[in-house]
């Protein structure tokens, strides 16, 4: 009688090896790649600022978070600059951020987002300039002239250095003419688009400019086209008593209407 054949066992497997944690590796990589961008020294920043024009004394802080003190363009002085960009926003095109500047007659604040195209949007812009700082700028303003600047703008877009959009209000006070007539002109307001209806061009900036106090009373329209070219029109009457040399100056104007306002038209290009 055969006998009944036991099934043989399997001898037990050798344990599998461990797998490697591979994903570790990658997230340590990333973590490293993360703190050596956030720590990018500010001081990488000094080759860019110099194509632009713009040197400065110091560089600290990081690309991120900095600060350039002693900031001049084109050896015009501008303060010392704060910046904090965030970058997150690079993963959509764009670097933003805010940006304050500040001089011991000055500031300066705003938020801003660029364009790899070369589009600047700033956004919450608050300044408070003496026109003697800006009149210092290769920018083509006039030399001379004294008083205080102080805008509050929602919206400026520039396209290759040139505003294609600009939204919101700009005082000038205590102005005086340069020399030799040191004249003052009084304050202004300009009030950016000119909320009163007018025709105006595709690409066509406009503003409406009235006085706040002084020796005139002034109202007026000012534009400014693509092309650069710009216009004033508006009515001016002196108030109060106004000096012999003053009043011929005005008579250049032309007739005055019933209410002692002349017509005053000025353009020209920037």
């Amino acid at each position: 009688m055969a006998q009944r054949r036991v099934p043989e066992r399997q001898a037990p497997g050798a344990p599998s090896p461990a797998k490697f944690p591979w994903w570790l590796v990658g997230v340590g990589l990333v973590a490293v790649l993360a703190i050596a961008v956030a720590t990018l020294p500010a001081s990488l920043l000094g080759g860019t600022l110099s194509r632009v024009g713009l040197q400065a004394a110091s560089l600290s802080g990081s690309v991120w978070n900095g600060t350039a003190r002693g900031l001049a363009w084109r050896s015009a002085p501008l303060g010392d600059l704060q910046w904090t960009i965030s970058p997150v926003s690079l993963l959509i095109g764009r670097v933003a951020g805010d940006l304050s500047l500040a001089r011991p007659d000055g500031s300066l604040r705003s938020s801003f987002s660029a364009s790899f195209r070369g589009e600047l949007r700033l956004s919450g812009t608050q300044a408070d300039l003496p026109v003697e700082a800006l009149s210092a700028l290769p920018i083509g303003m006039p030399r001379g002239w004294r008083g205080r600047l102080s805008g509050r703008f929602e919206e400026l877009v520039l396209s290759d250095g040139w505003p294609t959009a600009l939204n919101g209000t700009l005082d000038m006070d205590g102005l005086i003419a340069p020399p030799p007539r040191n004249t003052s002109i009084g304050s202004y307001q300009v009030v950016i688009p000119d909320p009163q209806p007018g025709e105006a061009d595709a690409g066509t900036l406009t503003a409406r400019v009235t006085d706040k106090e002084g020796p005139f009373s002034f109202d007026g329209r000012f534009t400014v086209a693509a092309d650069r070219s710009f216009l004033l029109e508006g009515t001016l009457a002196p108030r109060g008593a106004t000096p012999p040399a003053l009043a011929r100056s005005l008579e250049l104007l032309g007739p005055a209407d019933a209410a002692g306002r002349r017509p005053l038209s000025v353009s020209g290009t920037l």
